[in-house]
């Protein structure tokens, strides 16, 4: 019986244009009556997150900085990573390529997101790797990490907070990013918009996309 769900926001709750789907939000309304937990795992920073857990009504904790954040219902913040060594490896990569800041790393704690030109983008991910850090693309923005800070540990961080089995936890997300959670042993599903390799990972692959699907896939685990 799944007890938790943990749900990807960009490509999973919202369109193409990032608007968020509002038949999914009556959808997670209707499972949190029914005593599920629902939590939000994001790329984005706290602030956009703690945002959407206020006006949606999110009964579970959520995550910022793809799992580095987290914003928990009591009020508190807890940041598992550190940003010193990203935002360090930024300052030096910029003097030497196109790697640039963007607006939202003023309220990032334990990452750093960034702009880069296509013909510097090899060069960056090999000198991250030198340094042990992690450079994705998410689809929406770039995004610079520490090994280990990922959805896949958030994931981990709601069992253990619940203490809950795996089989009592469903992820739901659409890109390779997601991919950490995806390889958990919980119950899986996306959207149609997901990734290949997201879609061969789940369990349940929706016939609807971007938010849409958040019904048919409640649905498919009995959670309304």
């Amino acid at each position: 019986m799944i007890k938790l769900v943990a749900i990807d926001v960009d490509g999973t709750l919202t369109d193409k244009d990032r608007l968020i789907s509002t038949r999914a939000i009556e959808f997670i309304r209707k499972a949190e009556k029914k005593g599920i937990i629902v939590s939000l795992l994001s790329g984005n920073v706290i602030p956009v997150v703690y945002a959407l857990k206020v006006f949606i009504g999110i009964n579970g904790p959520v995550f910022g900085e793809n799992g580095g954040v987290m914003f928990d219902n009591d009020g508190s913040i807890t940041k598992f990573f550190s940003n010193e060594k990203t935002n360090s490896f930024l300052d030096e990569m910029s003097k030497k390529t196109s790697m640039r800041s963007i607006f939202t790393n003023k309220w990032r704690e334990a990452s750093t997101g960034f702009d880069i030109d296509g013909k510097d983008v090899d060069y960056v991910k090999a000198e991250a790797e030198k340094r042990g850090l992690v450079v994705f693309y998410s689809g929406y923005s770039w995004h610079l990490m520490n090994k280990g800070e990922d959805k896949g540990f958030a994931v981990k961080i709601l069992k253990e907070k619940y203490g809950l089995n795996y089989e009592e936890i469903l992820v739901v997300g659409d890109s390779n990013n997601d991919m950490p959670m995806f390889e958990l042993p919980v119950f899986k599903a996306c959207p149609a918009n997901a990734t290949d390799n997201v879609k061969k990972a789940s369990d349940f692959v929706s016939s609807y996309s971007y938010g849409e699907e958040i019904g048919e896939v409640f649905s498919h685990f009995n959670l309304l």
